[in-house]
């Protein structure tokens, strides 16, 4: 494990407690080394290390507001820090699938295509910056549609950059929506690479220090925007929204993750070589949560978690 600047604390870092997700740079630094180990110089890619720098700068610029065409961030949950978390979480994931699955195999992903799937996971909530002529809506309120907006985003991303040929693949960003199937058209790597996406998605979330204190202080919000919350909704109140999810774990998100994603998880533990931090993680979140749900006591959930826009 990496030693961390003195001011960094340990809710900022990722489950291993070596990488600052609140920091692009660190973040970049991480997938640099795993893709430069993984696939050689540049990745395997053409100008594919420029292209990632490239990238983080952009979803940083993006939000913080300083992307041409998009406002600053005003969501709270899906802040800068989750799509880094979702980016580093997806290069991990790609590393097991990689050192898992023999190159010959149908679903075998090369070194171009992990390269497009980090870049999916970087913009898969970029659909929920406003753009100017959208300004007096709440980011939030755009959940509906995030996706797709994404989708375009990164089409128009890619089209001079040496992924261009890729275009349609931006397509894979729609997995990340929860009632989204897979293609029965899909290339058995297309299928592969959205599974991956998919499990960075939900395990980045889940894996983080303040996931519970997130749902309660920051999704809650969001549900608002789109008329999810307050009395005759699904989540009138930020405790139901907590008693709700752990059935929407093991119901939705479980479920999801071991049969659209196809286990996409396991190879999460393949990087590692072994004991899975992201699961471990997962696992104290909702053994904690069982227990301020049988004690009713909701004062346990302590945690004050900030949103992250600027970054470090």
């Amino acid at each position: 494990m990496s030693s961390l600047p003195a001011h960094v604390h340990l809710h900022s870092t990722d489950p291993t407690g070596a990488v600052d997700l609140e920091s692009p740079r660190a973040v970049l630094e991480a997938m640099d080394a795993i893709l430069y180990q993984r696939f050689g110089a540049d990745y395997g890619v053409a100008g594919g290390r420029a292209l990632l720098a490239r990238a983080v700068n952009d979803v940083s610029l993006a939000f913080r507001g300083e992307f041409p065409g998009l406002l600053r961030c005003d969501t709270f949950y899906h802040d800068m820090r989750h799509a880094l978390d979702a980016a580093l979480a997806m290069t991990r994931l790609l590393d097991g699938h990689c050192r898992t699955v023999a190159r010959t195999a149908q679903e075998a992903i090369n070194a171009e295509c992990a390269l497009l799937g980090v870049l999916l996971a970087l913009f898969h909530d970029i659909g929920l910056l406003r753009k100017p002529d959208e300004a007096d809506l709440q980011g939030a309120s755009l959940t509906p549609i995030h996706e797709r907006r994404g989708v375009h985003f990164v089409e128009h991303y890619l089209v001079d950059t040496v992924l261009a040929h890729r275009i349609l693949d931006a397509e894979l960003i729609m997995i990340t929506r929860l009632d989204y199937k897979m293609k029965p058209e899909w290339l058995p790597w297309q299928k592969a690479l959205a599974g991956l996406l998919g499990a960075a998605d939900l395990m980045s979330q889940m894996a983080d220090r303040c996931y519970l204190e997130k749902c309660r202080d920051f999704l809650f919000v969001e549900f608002s925007a789109i008329g999810l919350t307050g009395p005759g909704n699904p989540y009138p109140d930020q405790e139901t929204l907590l008693r709700k999810t752990p059935a929407f774990y093991t119901g939705l998100l479980r479920k999801r993750l071991t049969e659209e994603y196809d286990h996409a998880d396991r190879f999460m533990a393949a990087h590692f070589g072994g004991d899975c931090p992201y699961t471990a993680a997962i696992e104290r979140n909702f053994g904690y949560l069982n227990d301020v749900l049988s004690s009713d006591d909701f004062g346990q959930l302590r945690r004050h978690p900030q949103r992250v826009i600027d970054g470090r």
